[in-house]
């Protein structure tokens, strides 16, 4: 029994035009495909024996033995003949018999996971990283996964409207701990602390917070620190004793309005 997944690229990717099959444009993305398929196969597994099994990971061997094999090259811009199988049958034949439809789930979620994913609908991170490392210049896509003559699964892609994940928000950080290092020019300038309870905390600062930091080595200190997709960056080094920095409404008004007086101004016309 053997399933077969018909892929057909249209476009000026490279190779398309001679009907050859570009290793170095295209094997990225192929071996990618077949990792999205094997993940998708060992979600399968686990999913159905997880909670029940105390070794869910001997389940899923049959899994990590599908692989996508090439069958031959189609005319027509890039057509590609592919059969889905278990890559290795004698090392998952103890298990076989349990997952024999399992080919035929995964293939069928996984052209489930490209037409989604096309559309730019969050589904599957592998799939989107298999859309992604294609090369450039492929306008049409189509996707048959089919045994014996029944076609199972079939999907016609146009344009791909990947989604990009929004990237975190900043957000402010207060520590108190022991300064443990510093770090100078001509490196990067940073300020290393140890809490009081956590791990260690790196902080990007400009080169008057390490002085301040090196006065301050043998006190207990207290940060405020802004944290990014980038980094962290100090903005306060005090230390703990000090009393806390209480803020006045009135006069941060007053001194925003008195720094950038001329700035507003011009702002408003």
């Amino acid at each position: 029994m053997a399933y077969e997944l018909d892929i057909h690229y249209e476009g000026t990717a490279p190779g398309l035009a001679e009907h050859r099959l570009s290793l170095g444009a295209f094997g990225p993305a192929l071996n990618q495909l077949v990792f999205a398929l094997r993940r998708i196969a060992t979600q399968l597994v686990k999913n159905a024996v997880e909670g029940e099994h105390p070794k869910t990971g001997r389940f899923a061997d049959p899994a990590r033995n599908l692989d996508i094999e090439i069958v031959k090259i189609n005319g027509n811009a890039l057509g590609l003949a592919t059969r889905v199988a278990f890559h290795d049958v004698a090392q998952a034949q103890p298990d076989l018999p349990l997952w024999a439809d399992l080919p035929e789930r995964a293939g069928a979620e996984l052209l489930d996971a490209l037409d989604r994913e096309s559309k730019g609908q969050l589904s599957n991170s592998a799939v989107r990283k298999y859309f992604a490392e294609l090369p450039e210049g492929i306008t049409k896509q189509s996707y048959n996964f089919h045994l014996n003559g029944r076609s199972i699964r079939k999907v016609d892609i146009g344009s791909v409207q990947l989604t990009t994940l929004p990237v975190g928000l900043a957000y402010l950080r207060k520590a108190e701990g022991d300064i443990v290092g510093v770090g100078f020019d001509p490196g990067r300038n940073e300020v290393r602390v140890k809490p009081e309870s956590g791990s260690l905390a790196v902080l990007g600062s400009a080169s008057e917070q390490v002085d301040g930091a090196l006065e301050m080595r043998h006190s207990k200190v207290r940060t405020l620190s802004v944290q990014t997709v980038k980094g962290v960056r100090l903005i306060s080094l005090r230390r703990a004793s000090d009393p806390a920095f209480k803020f006045d409404p009135e006069a941060a008004t007053k001194q925003i309005f008195t720094r950038w007086d001329n700035v507003l101004k011009k702002l408003a016309k």
